[in-house]
């Protein structure tokens, strides 16, 4: 009888490590990092599990309430979303803004995972992390996503508490947006986690506000009718490959994902005191931002 325990609970634990599985990717504008591990369960005392940790039985209810997106999370999600910036807070992070469009895409990939009976981050004839998440209308600068294979959402969580670039997803200050999916595969419970650098929806107009705001604190005026020949002189250089439209002194032309600050050589040109105005242009940054979102801007100076 001993000898046969024994042997049960090895097959318990041989369980256990083979379906305890996950991986992560990070990508930034130009690079990206993807990771893959295995895993021991943890203990249930380990300081990097979340304080109110849920029952590992999942009830038919959680299973029921995560079969759609919403603005919302639910269910098995909402654990997970609950364990993330419980990890966050307890470190001096902000939390995470659960995003509806992350939340389809992470759906979408889960339903692969579980339909392939495997982890990735991307299946033959599938997009890629940066094209799934654009394409479901995400907004973003950084997009990071984290994928596992486990019984329960608590122990999904602690694993990824327990693997360093998992960790690194759910611990990076630099991400203010997730959507998590989870479902139930034949060996265990699928999740996908995708995170974001969530940037503003901003129309044109709404851009050029923006900047123009920043060159008014300067103390230089800027030319904020629409029919003034300035502003769309400044519109009309930003479509531009090269050279300006108009008869300015001096132009400015960047594309950037955060319009809360002016690129550095226009901050020098309107410290200098040579210009008392500036019209400023928006335009569309077209298909060179490589799935990221950008602003293309264009600052002409009299």
């Amino acid at each position: 009888m001993l000898k046969l325990r024994s042997t049960f609970f090895s097959a318990i634990l041989i369980f256990i490590v083979l379906a305890m599985v996950c991986s992560a990717i990070l990508v930034r504008e130009g690079q990206a990092q993807s990771s893959a591990s295995s895993f021991n369960a943890q203990s249930a005392g380990d300081p990097n599990r979340p304080p109110i940790a849920q029952s590992s039985q999942r009830s038919a209810q959680h299973v029921l309430l995560t079969s759609k997106s919403s603005a919302v999370p639910y269910g098995d999600d909402e654990i997970l979303f609950d364990h993330v910036n419980e990890s966050r807070v307890l470190t001096g992070l902000p939390v995470l803004r659960w995003d509806a469009n992350l939340a389809a895409a992470a759906k979408k990939h889960c339903a692969l995972m579980v339909q392939h009976a495997a982890l990735s981050h991307q299946f033959p004839g599938e997009q890629g992390l940066k094209e799934r998440v654009r394409d479901a209308g995400a907004e973003f600068t950084v997009v990071a996503e984290n994928v596992a294979l486990a019984p329960t959402p608590d122990e999904i969580h602690d694993e990824w508490m327990h693997s360093p670039p998992h960790r690194a997803n759910i611990l990076d200050p630099e991400l203010t947006s997730i959507g998590i999916a989870e479902m139930p595969g034949n060996r265990g419970l699928y999740a996908v986690q995708d995170f974001s650098r969530a940037v503003e929806n901003l129309t044109l107009p709404e851009q050029e506000e923006k900047v123009r705001a920043l060159i008014s604190e300067g103390g230089v005026r800027t030319a904020d009718n629409p029919e003034r020949t300035q502003w769309s002189d400044a519109r009309k250089t930003c479509q531009m490959t090269s050279g300006y439209a108009g008869n300015a002194a001096a132009y400015v032309k960047f594309d950037s994902a955060d319009l809360s600050q002016l690129p550095g050589k226009l901050k020098t040109l309107l410290a200098s005191g040579k210009y008392r105005a500036a019209a400023v242009g928006a335009c569309n940054p077209g298909n060179g931002s490589d799935g990221f979102t950008r602003y293309k801007i264009a600052v002409l100076l009299y």
